[in-house]
């Protein structure tokens, strides 16, 4: 229930339009629920049972007759407006939650997509909202019309017993009732289950098809078809098994509704012939029964639809109340243009209990380029990372220009930050698209600029379509290399005072790197710049290097410094020296 109630902030904007389908689905269940008994007993009592030709004239029987397509066509208006109002209300309900669970992936850290798959995101955010709205159209539209429609039929039940003493009536309806509820206790908790079991198994699917689509190339070239088919299908059949089991629960109710409401009306027949009512109340009575029968029917149907989407909510749920672990500070420190000092003071870091960074300590003054050396895993991901506040330490802190990361606003942050990774992602959109996001305000001139820093105007312009060229999924249509230089026109478009490289030049041809190196050479120049080092040809320039190992800095200063003082420095590089 208090998953439910999270969801009140969504629907709140939609009170209005709810409050009158209430009302109109209120006029709809008087309609079918009071109105129609009562009609068919006055008409069939009234033309069938009361026929005095002389007393009632030709347009009173019609007037009579009419009112049961009045009463039809009043219940059809009223089921629609209320209908629709239902609709409309659930839909933009969903389109805000859609929204806020985009957004808010927006704002959370990359710790959280260690937690959650992007196959996994994808169907909550596609899959499990379209299961939860096709259910609440359902439910919005019924949830009040078909209770009030049993107010109403139950309503003209009480009202036969007060007026012709029919107690019996009302016994049997109330001695149906335990009947009607226990297949939704029997069901509920099975259901629940299996559904739940089985949108975890559809997001493990669209994980493996989402990698497998990605790792097309190594498919192929490692022969791993089988093996993926395989792993598909046995996803594939854990999901139809599961769904086989919500079925057979979910098929059990209704013959279930249909055996008890046809066993009613028989108890009725048989204490209508042997009680002496006469036909037009044991009519009325029928219909009354109908109308009380199948909605309480229409409602366990909704209760087992909602069953089954609990796990959904849930699943949903766990987005929006994901705590961050890299939070917007209450009160931000402003702090405009950066200098550029980093220091890492006492920082201390784990992904899932696994110590990456112990107790690192140093201070890189501003304009200051340094290279992070060492072996794989030792760190040097992580300290860049936290550099740039994707994820906040474990104890100690970091600071740029004596202000702890946690204390700035994100957006001054990100305003005084670039960023080159290991393996750049463009956007299907156009290369000229694709560099000015990094400052959208800039003019086309600034942007080929920036291009041509990056070495990248050349092969732009041999592009079909040049700056106006779509480079396709995550820039498919571009070489590894290409995407490199277009990443880092990003970062000399914006031209920021702290930049971070992985390795941006490791994709390039030896011609292509040359140039790249001169051009991050002239950029390191009054500027703090990170670069992780896969190769120490691409560090040579740099003015201090920082060595890890195993979590921990164990060398810092110039190339020189560090391999006259530093053996892990030495070692590592005379390794890669002899390759």
């Amino acid at each position: 229930m208090k998953k439910l109630l999270r969801f009140f902030v969504y629907v709140k904007p939609c009170l209005p339009q709810l409050v009158a389908a209430v009302i109109f689905g209120a006029l709809f269940g008087a309609c079918s629920g009071f109105g129609m008994p009562i009609i068919f007993d006055k008409v069939l009592r009234k033309i069938f049972m009361e026929r005095a030709p002389e007393s009632q004239s030709f347009w009173y029987v019609v007037g009579i007759a009419m009112l049961l397509p009045t009463i039809f066509a009043l219940r059809a208006v009223f089921g629609y407006i209320s209908g629709y109002l239902m609709t409309y209300a659930s839909v933009d309900v969903l389109r805000r939650l859609k929204q806020d669970i985009f957004q808010r992936i927006q704002g959370y850290p990359v710790a959280f997509f260690d937690k959650f798959t992007s196959g996994d995101l994808l169907t909550r955010l596609t899959s499990d909202t379209v299961s939860i709205q096709n259910v609440l159209l359902s439910f919005s539209s019924e949830v009040f019309r078909q209770p009030l429609q049993v107010v109403g039929a139950l309503g003209f039940l009480l009202y036969l017993c007060y007026t012709k003493g029919q107690v019996v009536f009302l016994l049997i309806f109330l001695a149906a009732v335990p009947f009607c509820i226990m297949p939704v206790q029997m069901i509920r908790k099975n259901m629940k289950r299996y559904a739940g079991k089985a949108q975890v198994r559809l997001s493990d699917m669209a994980q493996l098809f989402g990698e497998n689509l990605d790792a097309a190339h190594e498919v192929r070239v490692f022969g791993l078809q089988k093996p993926q088919i395989e792993k598909f299908d046995a996803m594939n059949g854990e999901v139809k098994w599961y769904s086989l089991k919500m079925a057979k629960y979910e098929l059990m109710q209704q013959p279930f509704m249909e055996f008890l409401a046809a066993s009613m009306v028989s108890v009725t027949f048989v204490y209508a012939y042997f009680g002496g009512i006469d036909f037009p109340t044991f009519s009325a009575i029928g219909i009354a029964l109908y109308f009380t029968i199948d909605p309480v029917k229409r409602v366990i149907r909704m209760c087992t639809d909602f069953v089954k989407i609990m796990p959904l909510i849930e699943r949903v749920c766990d987005i929006l109340d994901y705590k961050t672990s890299v939070p917007e500070p209450e009160n931000p420190v402003r702090i405009g243009k950066i200098r550029g000092e980093l220091c890492f003071d006492g920082v201390n870091f784990a992904y899932n209990n696994r110590e990456v960074l112990s107790g690192v300590n140093i201070t890189i003054p501003a304009g200051t380029s340094c290279a992070l050396v060492g072996e794989s895993g030792a760190g040097k991901s992580t300290f860049a990372r936290l550099a740039m506040r994707l994820y906040d330490p474990v104890s100690g802190s970091v600071k740029i220009d004596g202000v702890d990361l946690r204390d700035i606003s994100y957006s001054d942050l990100v305003a005084n930050l670039g960023s080159v990774p290991q393996y750049p992602v463009l956007f299907n959109d156009t290369v000229y698209n694709n560099i000015l996001l990094a400052k959208p305000g800039a003019s086309r001139a600034e942007v080929e600029a920036a291009a041509e820093m990056a070495c990248a105007h050349e092969f732009i312009n041999a592009l079909d379509d040049g700056y106006d060229t779509v480079v396709g999924e995550r820039g498919d249509r571009l070489s590894g290399g290409q995407k490199q230089r277009i990443a880092l026109a990003r970062v000399f478009l914006k031209n920021p005072p702290f930049i971070v490289l992985d390795e941006a030049t490791s994709a390039l041809d030896v011609n292509s790197e040359a140039y790249i190196q001169k051009a991050v050479d002239l950029l390191m120049k009054g500027r703090t710049m990170i670069i992780i080092a896969h190769r120490f040809s691409t560090i040579r320039n740099v003015q201090k290097i920082i060595v890890f190992k195993e979590g921990s800095i164990v060398g810092y200063g110039s190339h020189e410094e560090l391999m006259k003082d530093c053996p892990e420095y030495k070692k590592l590089y005379e390794k890669q020296a002899a390759k």
